[in-house]
C-alpha cells in the first residue's frame, strides 16, 4: 500500500494551497477545539500545524487582535501589529518591506494563494476587507521551495472568515476624518451542502496635504496644490461558493469585481492632466479530494485580468506619434496604460506515511502576459514558469521534527532554477528550538524584462527606463535560528537571521541616444543584474496575559540591509549602503484590557509603533517617528442571534505630522492626530449548516 501511495505522490502532485485548519483537529475533543482551533497554521510547511508545533516559524495575527486594531486599511493593520512590516502610502498600491525587503520580494497570498496583479510592482491591498480577515500568517525567510519566485524576504497569507451558520449577515461601518469612509458587509448561507458568502467592501478618502512645500528643477517652492494622500474612493464586489458533494469530494468557486479611482490635484509646479483608474476581475475553481486515510489531493485553476487607465482632465501632447503626427490626449479621454493577465494552474498531493513522515508534492504553471501600448515592443509580453516541488516532514522523535524539501523552476527567460530548504525544530519542555536554510529566487517581472517607460520623480530629470531580456534570475541564500518559549501565560520568541542576495536587479545609467535627445530626455537607464546584498537582522516577540482580562503584546525588529551599489560611479561605487527605504530599529507595543458585566462589555487596547530614520541612497533620509492610538470597543451582550459593537477611538495620539516638501523623501503620511469611529452589526441564524 505503501508503494502506491509513492505513486500517486510523482503522478499526481501539486502546489500549496490553505488546508482547512478543521481537519487536524479531527478527534480532539471540544474543549481543545475552542482553544486550539485558531492556532491552527499551514503557510510555513503546506500542512497542518498547531503553532506551538510547527516546524517553520510563523507570526500569527489572530482574528481577535485584528478585530480590536479596528485599522482604516491592512497597510494600517499590518504595520501597527507586526514590527518587521513596513509601508508607505503611493497611489500604485501598498509599498511594503520586510525585514529590508521591498514588495518585490515578498509573496501576499489570499487563503493560500498567490494575490495577483501587481501595479508597478505593487499589490494594491485595497481591495481587501480589513473585517472579513479571519488570521494572517507571516513566514519570514525564502520560501521559494514552496512558493516559487517573489518569496525571497518572506511570505504573508491572509486567510479569510468562512460561512460556518446557515445564515449570517455582517455589516461594518468605519467613518474617520478627511472623508475616510470603509463600508463592508456581507451574506452567507448553508443550504445542505451547499454554501455561499456574497460581499462588497467600499472604501473612500478625500485625502490631505500635509505641506504645500516642493522641489521642482532642483529649486524648493512653496504653493504646492499637491497632496500627501490623494482623494480616492474604490469597491469590492466578491462572491465564494463551497459544495461539499460527498464526503470525498469538496468544489469551490470564487469571483471577484474591482474598479478604484485616484483623483490628483494640479497646480504650481505639477501639470497633472490625468487621474488614475483601476479595473480588476478573477475567477477561480478548486476542488479537493479525499484519499485513503488524512491523504489528499487538490487541483486549483485561477484566472485574473488588472487594468490600468489614465482618465485625462486636462489636454495632454504626448511624445508618441501615430502615422507621423504627435499623439494627443483630451479631457474625457480613458486611456489604456496597461493590462496584466495571469493564469494559475496548480495540483497538489498530500500523502501521510504513518505518524512520522508527510511527503507534500505538487506542479504548477504559471502565465503572465502585458499590455500596454507604447510601452513594449509591439504592445505585447508574456512569460510562463512550469515548476514542481517535493517537501518531507519526518518526525524522527517525539522532540524532533526534520523538514526538507526542494523546487524546481522553468522559466522562459531565465531557464531552470532550483530552491532547496531545510529546517529543524527541536521541542524542550516549553522551549522550542529551530533552525533553518533556504535557497530562494526571483525571476525579474515581465517590466524589468520588456518595458520602456519615460518619465520625471519629483521634479528630477526627464529620464528613459529600458526593460532587458538578458536579465538572470535574483537568487538568495537565507540561514537564521530561533528559540522560543511557550508557557501558559507567557509566549516569547527570538530570532536571529540572515540573508544573502545575488544578481539583484539596479537600473545602470546608460548612454542617452540621438533619438532620445530629440525628445529632451537628459538621463538613460537599463535594468542590469548588478547588485548584491546581505542583511542580518533579529527580531523579538511576545505575548502575556497576567489576568483573563488583560493582555500584552508587541515586538522589536533590528535590520541592518544593505546592497551593493554598482550603478553609482561616484565615491559609493561598489561600496554597501543602506537599502532604499529601509530603517534599522522598528518597534511595537499593544495592551488590551476587557470586562463584560451582564449585558455590556467594555475592550480598551493601546497601540505604539517607533520607526527609526529611514536610509536613502539619494536625497535625505527620513526622519524617526513614533504613533500610539487609542480603541474603545462596546459590544452589547445576552442578544441570541445579534451582536452590536461600536467602536470609538483616535489614531496618532501625539499628533506627528512629517512636513517633508514633495519631492524628497519622508518618513510615514499620517495626517496627524484623527478620531474615527465604527458599528459591526452580526446577525446569526440556525448554528452551523451541515
Amino acid at each position: 500500500m505503501k508503494h502506491k501511495y509513492w505513486l500517486e505522490a510523482v503522478l499526481l502532485c501539486g502546489v500549496m494551497q490553505s488546508a482547512p485548519a478543521q481537519s487536524i483537529l479531527k478527534n480532539k475533543d471540544e474543549k481543545e477545539l475552542s482553544l486550539l482551533l485558531n492556532e491552527v497554521v499551514v503557510t510555513g510547511t503546506g500542512t497542518e500545524h498547531y503553532l506551538k508545533d510547527a516546524p517553520v516559524q510563523t507570526e500569527v495575527l489572530t482574528g481577535k487582535a485584528l478585530e480590536q486594531y479596528q485599522a482604516r486599511s491592512i497597510d494600517d493593520l499590518l504595520s501597527g501589529l507586526s514590527p518587521s512590516l513596513t509601508f508607505h502610502d503611493g497611489d500604485m498600491g501598498s509599498h511594503i518591506q520586510l525585514n529590508g525587503l521591498n514588495n518585490d520580494y515578498i509573496l501576499i497570498m489570499i487563503n493560500g494563494k498567490r494575490m495577483n496583479g501587481d501595479i508597478g510592482g505593487q499589490n494594491d491591498l485595497n481591495q481587501l476587507n480589513p473585517a472579513n480577515i479571519e488570521r494572517i500568517e507571516i513566514v519570514k525567510g525564502a520560501a521559494s521551495s514552496l512558493y516559487g519566485s517573489d518569496a525571497i524576504a518572506g511570505v504573508i497569507n491572509i486567510i479569510t472568515k468562512r460561512s460556518r451558520e446557515k445564515m449570517e449577515l455582517t455589516s461594518t461601518t468605519r467613518v474617520g476624518e478627511h472623508g475616510d469612509v470603509r463600508q463592508s458587509a456581507s451574506f452567507g448561507f448553508g443550504y445542505g451542502k451547499l454554501k455561499s458568502v456574497t460581499g462588497i467592501n467600499f472604501r473612500h478618502t478625500d485625502g490631505w496635504r500635509n505641506t504645500d512645500m516642493q522641489w521642482d528643477q532642483n529649486q524648493l517652492k512653496p504653493g504646492s496644490t499637491m497632496l500627501t494622500v490623494n482623494r480616492s474612493s474604490n469597491y469590492t464586489l466578491s462572491e465564494n461558493l463551497e459544495w461539499q458533494v460527498n464526503r470525498k469530494l469538496n468544489l469551490t468557486a470564487e469571483g471577484t469585481y474591482y474598479e478604484r479611482w485616484v483623483m490628483r490635484t494640479h497646480g504650481p509646479w505639477k501639470y497633472l492632466p490625468n487621474d488614475f483608474y483601476y479595473r480588476n476581475y478573477t475567477f477561480a475553481a478548486g476542488s479537493r479530494y479525499k484519499l485513503n486515510g488524512r491523504n489528499y489531493l487538490t487541483a486549483d485553476l485561477s484566472y485574473g485580468r488588472y487594468g490600468y487607465f489614465y482618465d485625462y482632465k486636462l489636454k495632454d501632447i504626448t511624445d508618441y506619434f501615430k502615422d507621423g503626427d504627435r499623439i494627443t490626449y483630451y479631457p474625457g479621454q480613458r486611456i489604456k496604460q496597461s493590462i496584466q493577465q495571469q493564469v494559475l494552474a496548480q495540483v497538489k498531493g498530500i500523502f501521510y506515511f504513518g505518524d512520522r513522515h508527510i511527503l507534500n508534492t505538487g506542479i504548477e504553471y504559471q502565465y503572465n502576459r502585458l499590455e500596454s501600448p507604447h510601452h513594449i515592443a509591439g504592445d505585447i509580453a508574456s512569460v510562463y514558469t512550469l515548476a514542481a516541488y517535493a517537501q518531507e516532514e519526518w518526525t524522527a522523535t517525539s522532540n524532533l521534527i526534520l523538514t526538507a524539501g526542494v523546487r524546481g523552476t522553468q522559466h522562459k527567460e531565465t531557464g531552470l532554477n532550483l530552491s532547496p530548504k531545510v529546517s529543524a525544530l527541536y521541542k524542550a519542555g516549553n522551549f522550542n528550538l529551530r533552525a533553518s536554510y533556504a535557497m530562494g529566487f526571483k525571476a525579474p517581472t515581465i517590466k524589468e524584462l520588456y518595458y520602456e517607460h519615460t518619465g520625471s520623480i519629483g521634479g528630477s530629470s526627464l529620464t528613459a527606463y529600458h526593460g532587458n531580456t538578458d536579465l538572470k534570475a535574483q537568487t538568495s541564500q537565507y540561514t537564521s535560528i530561533s528559540v522560543e518559549y511557550a508557557g501558559n501565560k507567557f509566549q516569547a520568541s527570538l530570532t536571529g537571521y540572515a540573508n544573502f542576495i545575488r544578481n539583484m536587479i539596479e537600473l545602470v545609467e546608460i548612454k542617452v541616444t540621438p533619438e532620445e535627445k530629440l525628445l529632451e530626455i537628459e538621463k538613460s537607464k537599463k535594468y542590469t543584474n548588478l547588485t548584491k546584498a546581505r542583511i542580518y537582522g533579529i527580531d523579538f516577540t511576545f505575548n502575556y496575559r497576567p489576568t483573563k482580562d488583560i493582555m500584552l503584546g508587541g515586538g522589536y525588529s533590528y535590520a541592518d540591509p544593505k546592497a551593493q551599489y554598482a550603478a553609482d560611479t561616484g565615491d559609493n561605487y561598489m561600496k554597501f549602503l543602506y537599502i532604499d527605504a529601509t530603517s534599522n530599529h522598528n518597534a511595537t507595543l499593544n495592551a488590551t484590557w476587557q470586562h463584560t458585566w451582564r449585558c455590556y462589555r467594555l475592550g480598551l487596547g493601546v497601540y505604539g509603533r517607533y520607526q527609526s530614520t529611514r536610509h536613502y541612497v539619494n536625497d535625505n533620509d527620513a526622519d524617526g517617528f513614533q504613533t500610539w492610538r487609542i480603541n474603545t470597543a462596546h459590544t452589547l451582550m445576552k442578544m441570541r442571534h445579534w451582536t452590536l459593537t461600536m467602536n470609538i477611538g483616535v489614531d496618532n495620539l501625539f499628533n506627528y505630522v512629517d512636513r517633508t516638501p514633495f519631492g524628497r523623501n519622508r518618513a510615514t503620511s499620517t495626517p496627524g492626530r484623527n478620531f474615527y469611529a465604527s458599528v459591526l452589526i452580526k446577525f446569526k441564524n440556525g448554528g452551523e449548516a451541515k
